[in-house]
């Protein structure tokens, strides 16, 4: 129906650019994406349709590969600057200009970070997100008519304040290592991806990875499940791991790692989980660096972890890594992956490969 309905192809390229916010190039979980979003709040959902129409349109304006832009590789990175300045900023009709502007300009960094990263055969990620969102939150100290929230206010950091280490909502609510906030921190992780603090959209949102991949979804959820038993163990912010700032980055470096970049293997788990450790550190680390100044670290530790993890793996001789080209979903890669290890007489079985 995409290909022989424009208005079908339309709605099919917009729901797949909502569904790569977390690689899913499936248009059944962008709109699952879309529901969870709307469950929350209909101004981040409104911010996030119109950040995956503005940088669309960008892209074909621009004369973009049709592929690419129908595969909504330039629509995720709209849809997370759409929600990302709607979280940060006050909303107002200036502000749905400023997320038009900035969803088209996620479109260009996008290209440029892509063929800057080509020779290295190397994903962008959210990187154009993190970068066109910075300079835009930056800005608006220096404007009269686009107002920050006090989510982005200044703070500089204490090292003699003692960490509030307790698990709970408010820094005022009851806490503990409850069931209950456990299961919050956990969904809430998974649903932070796309600054969504709602406990029901983390399961809107896990529901919607495995209607594409159920091994996508798997690191998904043990992602957000490290994550969290890891900041716990390193003593973070009890507020913080409830609300889920310590799962969201490594929720994404599980799904990439684990099965997108490197062939699924119980070595390229390890490796993923790995990573998926690592992110709490580097969020803590970038928060800290950034907290005088009052931005957000956004999708920068998932970048920053992503990125370390993945420009070694011509040197590990244990990773088979994925090129670019060949990235779908973890179940199709180690198919054919295993195909090929095969041999050619694995081709001519009939069924051996899906």
């Amino acid at each position: 129906m995409a290909q022989s309905n424009p208005a079908v192809g339309v709605v099919d390229t917009l729901l797949r650019g909502v569904g790569q916010v977390m690689f899913q190039n499936h248009p059944l979980t962008g709109l699952l994406f879309l529901v969870g979003v709307f469950v929350n709040s209909f101004k981040f959902g409104g911010a996030a349709l119109l950040g995956v129409a503005a940088s669309t349109l960008a892209a074909h304006l621009l004369g973009a590969d049709r592929t690419l832009i129908r595969n909504g590789l330039f629509g995720f990175n709209g849809v997370l600057v759409g929600i990302g300045l709607a979280f940060f900023l006050e909303f107002d009709f200036l502000l749905a200009v400023y997320i038009v502007l900035g969803a088209a300009v996620s479109t260009i960094v996008m290209m440029a970070l892509s063929n800057l990263l080509s020779p290295w055969d190397m994903p962008a990620l959210t990187a154009p997100f993190v970068l066109t969102a910075w300079l835009l939150l930056f800005a608006v100290y220096q404007f009269e008519f686009i107002h920050p929230s006090e989510l982005i206010a200044p703070l500089a950091p204490n090292p003699e304040a003692a960490v509030q280490t307790e698990l709970r909502e408010l820094a005022t609510g009851a806490g503990g290592l409850t069931v209950a906030n456990l299961a919050h921190a956990f969904f809430r992780g998974v649903g932070e991806v796309m600054f969504q603090d709602n406990l029901l959209t983390g399961v809107i949102f896990l529901v919607a990875i495995l209607v594409n991949s159920r091994v996508s979804a798997a690191f998904a959820a043990v992602g957000s499940a490290v994550a969290l038993l890891t900041a716990l163990a390193l003593g973070g912010d009890g507020v913080a791991i409830y609300h889920g700032l310590y799962g969201f980055n490594a929720v994404l470096c599980a799904i990439a790692i684990g099965g997108l970049f490197f062939v699924l293997t119980w070595k390229s788990t390890v490796y993923a989980l790995l990573a998926a450790v690592f992110s709490v550190p580097v969020f803590a680390a970038i928060a800290v660096l950034l907290s005088p100044i009052g931005m957000p670290a956004l999708t920068a530790p998932f970048v920053l972890t992503t990125w370390l993890f993945l420009w070694p793996k011509a040197g590990f001789r244990a990773l088979a890594p994925v090129a670019l080209a060949d990235v779908t979903t973890a179940e199709k890669i180690r198919a054919s992956y295993r195909v090929r290890a095969a041999g050619p007489s694995a081709t001519s079985e009939p069924g051996e490969a899906t």
